[in-house]
């Protein structure tokens, strides 16, 4: 597919593999040509996402239901009619992208789910969030005029930094791109919890954002809420983990074939010697 070809104002996926983790980032597209797409500017908390050097870039678009990859691409900032964007340079004309990492696979794994509650909303957050407040314990100088009263100084404002919430959960399944959790908190669409998944590599860390959300039946289930999520940061041994347990399962799979098979074959036999003994009888 040719770049200059996407619509403009769809959304794009942006995977960003660094340091031995992997980044979902999403944006806007805002203009494209046959060498370069800009999107709008990816900012958190006010704070804009630094792409490195040595970062390896990897772009996914939807067009209808066709998905489509480009790889290893270039990143930077730029302005766009005046107002700051991002942009990804690249160096082919993409490739058609199946989604091979969107086979999940179960794992049923207790874990421990954290999450920090935002200042000022109901929203949940994986990542930490700070609140300025003013440093009550520092005296002001009575002598002071009312303008420098009023003023507060660097050494006046201290960052308090909110403890996680943490709570139970089961990791239900899980692929490169997304995972299933369940518990019995409630979340929103939007919110974002932090957990680690046990492996024989260690603990692998992931960051997910809550896309939808399932009851559960009390019955049947420890936990009352199933929660689909979109994996925005992990470790890339877990695409590893994930392959190995596909192998795994894969090869368990052609073994019970396999036995199956036998079981046919030894139940042919015996009828086939049981209709050679009324035969001849």
């Amino acid at each position: 597919m040719l770049l200059e070809n996407v619509t403009i104002g769809r959304i794009i996926e942006i995977y960003v593999d660094r340091d031995g983790y992997r980044y979902r980032l999403t944006s806007k597209i805002e203009n494209a040509d046959s060498k370069k797409v800009c999107v709008t500017l990816i900012a958190s908390h006010g704070k804009i996402f630094k792409f490195r050097p040595d970062d390896r870039i990897r772009l996914i678009y939807r067009d209808a239901e066709q998905l489509w990859e480009w790889d290893d691409v270039k990143a930077g900032l730029a302005k766009s009619d005046g107002v700051l964007v991002h942009y990804f340079e690249i160096s082919d004309k993409g490739r058609s992208y199946n989604r091979r990492n969107a086979y999940r696979v179960s794992l049923g794994d207790e874990i421990l789910i954290g999450y920090y509650d935002v200042p000022g909303s109901d929203a949940k957050s994986s990542d930490v969030p700070t609140a300025i407040i003013y440093n009550n314990k520092k005296k002001k100088d009575k002598s002071e005029s009312d303008e420098k009263k009023n003023t507060i100084l660097n050494s006046d404002i201290i960052t308090e930094f909110v403890k996680p919430i943490i709570v139970e959960g089961i990791v239900k399944d899980v692929s490169a791109t997304g995972v299933g959790i369940c518990t019995n908190t409630i979340f929103k669409p939007d919110d974002s919890v932090f957990f680690d998944i046990p492996s024989p590599y260690g603990r692998l860390k992931v960051k997910a954002q809550v896309i939808r959300h399932t009851a559960l039946k009390a019955i049947t289930n420890r936990y009352r809420n199933y929660y689909g999520c979109v994996i925005t940061e992990t470790d890339k041994k877990l695409i590893k983990y994930i392959y190995e347990i596909q192998r795994k399962q894969i090869k368990k799979q052609k073994e019970q074939q396999y036995e199956e098979k036998l079981r046919r074959e030894r139940i042919r036999k015996m009828y086939e010697k049981q209709e050679n003994i009324e035969s001849n009888s």
